[in-house]
C-alpha cells in the first residue's frame, strides 16, 4: 500500500510540463551538505546532551538554528539561481527535524531562490530516530520514502522534470546548457537495502541514470550529478563507508557521458578528488568548523566553485578543536610523560581542523614547526594510526575550497 500511494504521489509531482529553471547562460549555485538538523524539542529537557556532542564528530547540533539562520541570510544576498544540498538533512530521520528544517528552507523559496535536496544515509527510514530526555531516550517518528518526498515536495521535486520511481533520485534541467541529475545513493525501504549498509545505486537506479545521461548527451547538453556519497576516494584512511561501492564503473559511466564534476557530502571534510577524469567535490557539513558551503557559477563549458564561511556567536574553529582533542584523549594515554603527550595530540588537533577545511596546503610547515610533530619521529609507534594520518594529510598540497574548469 505504502509503494502504492509512493507511486501516486509520484505521478501527481510529475503532471505538467517542466521548463529549464533558467534560459540565460550565467547560472549560480550555493552547495552545501550534512547539515544534520535536530529540533530541540528532541534534546530541550536533557542537560548532557551538549556534553555529549562535545566527544562527537564536530557537529555543531545545538547551535544549528543559528548557523542555519546566517547561512540562509547570506544565500539571500548571493542570490543563486538554486541551492543544493547533498544529504543528511536530519540528525537521525526524525519527523519533526525534516519538517522544521523543510519550513526553514520555504523561506528561500520566497525570494525566488529555488532549492533541491537529496536524502543521506541518516535521512529515511532510519531505525536510530529517537530523542533525548531529562533521564532518558524517548521514542521520536522517523520518516520512509513516502514521508520524505511529501516534506521536500517544493524543495527539488517541484522543478524535476523527471523522476525515478524506485529510488528518491529525479533530474533538473537547469538551463540550456546544464541538466543536473540528483541521485539517490542511501539504503531505504525503496531502494531495497537495509538501512545504512554503505552507498550504492541500485540495478534499477543505475539503468535510470543511464537512461537520463543518454537522453542529456543527445540533446547537446552537459550532465551534471549531485549525490550524498562520494564517488572518488578522498582520504586512503577515512573512506570505508565513505565512497559508493562500484565507484570505479560508475566514474566509468559519467566519463562517457562527460560528466566533468560530481558534488557529494558525506564524509564532513571539504575535499576535491578526481576519478577516471571526473572531479569529486566533496562538501564539508555546514555543521562543521569553519561553517563552510560552496558557491559554484557556471557558464558555457566553464566551471568556477569556490567557498563561503559564516560567523557566529562561538568560535567555530575552537569548538572543532575541542571535540577532537576529546575524542583523540584515550589513544594518546599510551605515551607516559603528559607534556609530551599534549603537545602531539596539539598537532594532530590542528591539522585535522585543517584537513576537513579544505586548506591543509597553507599549513604543512605550521604543522611541521609545532612542538610536537619531532616526538613522532620517537614516539609515533606509540599512536601509530595517528602517525599514519598525520602523515596522509600532510599530503594534502591542492586547495580544496576553490576550483575552476573548462571542459
Amino acid at each position: 500500500m505504502k509503494r502504492i500511494i509512493y507511486l501516486l504521489l509520484v505521478l501527481v509531482l510529475l503532471v505538467g510540463c517542466h521548463q529549464p529553471l533558467k534560459k540565460q547562460d550565467s547560472l549560480k549555485m550555493v552547495i552545501t551538505s550534512d547539515i544534520h538538523y535536530f529540533l530541540k524539542d528532541y534534546y530541550k529537557e536533557c542537560e548532557w546532551f551538549e556534553e555529549s556532542m562535545l566527544y562527537g564528530d564536530g557537529k555543531m547540533v545545538t547551535y544549528a538554528d543559528e548557523i542555519l539562520d546566517a547561512f540562509i541570510k547570506r544565500v539571500i544576498e548571493i542570490n543563486p539561481d538554486i541551492v543544493l544540498i547533498t544529504g543528511d538533512l536530519s540528525f537521525n530521520g526524525e519527523k519533526g527535524s525534516h519538517e522544521a528544517l523543510a519550513k526553514r528552507l520555504m523561506s528561500l523559496k520566497q525570494k525566488d531562490i529555488a532549492v533541491a535536496v537529496i536524502p543521506g544515509n541518516h535521512d529515511v527510514d532510519n531505525i536510530y530516530s529517537k530523542g533525548y530526555g531529562k533521564d532518558d531516550y524517548f521514542n521520536v517518528e522517523n520518516i520512509d520514502a513516502s514521508d520524505f518526498q511529501r516534506i521536500y515536495k517544493n524543495l527539488g521535486y517541484d522543478i524535476a522534470s523527471h523522476q525515478h520511481d524506485d529510488s528518491l533520485s529525479y533530474r533538473i534541467d537547469l538551463n540550456e546548457d546544464y541538466t543536473l541529475l540528483m541521485m539517490d545513493t542511501t539504503c531505504h525501504q525503496l531502494t531495497g537495502k537495509a538501512v545504512d549498509s554503505g552507498g550504492f545505486l541500485s540495478d534499477s537506479t543505475l539503468s535510470w541514470m543511464k537512461k537520463q545521461l543518454d537522453n542529456i548527451r543527445q540533446n547537446n547538453k552537459i550532465p551534471i550529478v549531485a549525490m550524498h556519497h562520494n564517488l572518488a576516494i578522498h582520504n586512503s584512511m577515512l573512506n570505508q563507508g565513505f565512497t559508493i561501492k562500484d565507484n570505479e564503473n560508475i566514474s566509468q559511466i559519467f566519463k562517457e557521458h562527460q560528466v566533468p564534476f560530481v558534488l557529494s557530502g558525506h564524509m564532513h571534510c571539504q575535499n576535491i578528488k578526481e576519478i577516471n577524469g571526473i572531479y569529486d567535490i566533496a562538501s564539508s557539513s555546514l555543521l562543521d568548523a569553519p561553517l563552510q558551503f560552496g558557491v559554484m557559477t557556471l557558464d558555457d563549458h566553464h566551471m568556477n566553485y569556490q567557498t563561503e564561511s559564516l560567523q557566529i556567536s562561538v568560535d567555530a574553529n575552537a569548538y572543532f578543536d575541542d571535540v577532537s582533542s576529546h575524542r583523540f584523549d584515550e589513544s594518546f594515554l599510551s605515551i607516559q610523560d603528559e607534556k609530551i603527550r599534549e603537545v602531539m595530540k596539539d598537532v594532530v588537533v590542528k591539522a585535522n581542523r585543517y584537513f576537513f577545511t579544505g586548506n591543509m596546503y597553507q599549513h604543512i610547515e605550521e604543522i611541521k614547526k609545532m612542538p610536537g610533530y619531532a616526538y613522532y619521529q620517537k614516539e609515533g609507534e606509540k599512536v601509530s594510526f595517528y602517525k599514519m594520518y598525520l602523515e596522509v594529510m600532510l599530503q594534502e598540497t591542492q586547495n580544496h575550497q576553490k576550483r575552476e574548469l573548462t571542459y
